[in-house]
């Protein structure tokens, strides 16, 4: 299964809803099992939304033991596939939200099976159709320009934002570690 980080974009903690891009689209990441590069083409995920858009879990770091919420809708934007999830109720909800609005946990990434897919010219795989399997909340993001825009709760805007203003460090993976070689 691929996985694809993504940062969030709104967090609601009254209402227990985050929101973020779940997948940008047309930006390609080296932080994949593909040397060469990897980009989500857009509507890629629309089969899998179509089927079972509100019912995607949302995790933490991949855990697939336990849930933390679900999907309540995606939206097509033009940057991307925009994900809210609904987090369950309780102290598992509760530390997950707080982790997020601390700025600890400030990204999304899919877990998703690959259906179809082409190489471009320059050897970047394409994901045409892939099957979504689940979304987590992450502390790396693979795509920069996967950044935090809003938040809908009605605390201060500013001091929500604040954690995810700090420039991130560029991280440079070469050579990718034989593990994650196809």
């Amino acid at each position: 299964m691929e996985h694809l980080p993504m940062e969030l974009r709104a967090v609601d903690a009254p209402a227990r809803l985050i929101e973020g891009v779940v997948v940008p689209y047309d930006e390609v990441t080296y932080l994949t099992p593909n040397p060469e590069g990897e980009r989500v083409r857009r509507r890629a995920f629309a089969k899998s939304i179509d089927d079972r858009g509100d019912r995607i879990p949302l995790m933490r770091s991949h855990d697939h033991e336990l849930t933390y919420g679900r999907s309540v809708r995606f939206t097509e934007g033009e940057a991307g596939l925009v994900g809210e999830f609904r987090v369950h109720d309780g102290a598992r909800g509760d530390a997950l939200l707080e982790e997020i609005r601390q700025g600890y946990l400030g990204s999304l990434s899919v877990g998703f099976q690959v259906v179809r897919s082409e190489r471009d010219a320059s050897g970047v795989l394409e994901i045409l159709e892939g099957r979504l399997h689940e979304v987590s909340v992450v502390g790396l993001p693979a795509y920069a320009g996967a950044s935090v825009m809003s938040t809908r709760s009605a605390e201060d805007l500013d001091a929500l934002l604040a954690p995810f203003r700090v420039p991130r460090p560029d991280v440079d993976l070469t050579p990718i570690p034989p593990i994650w070689a196809r």
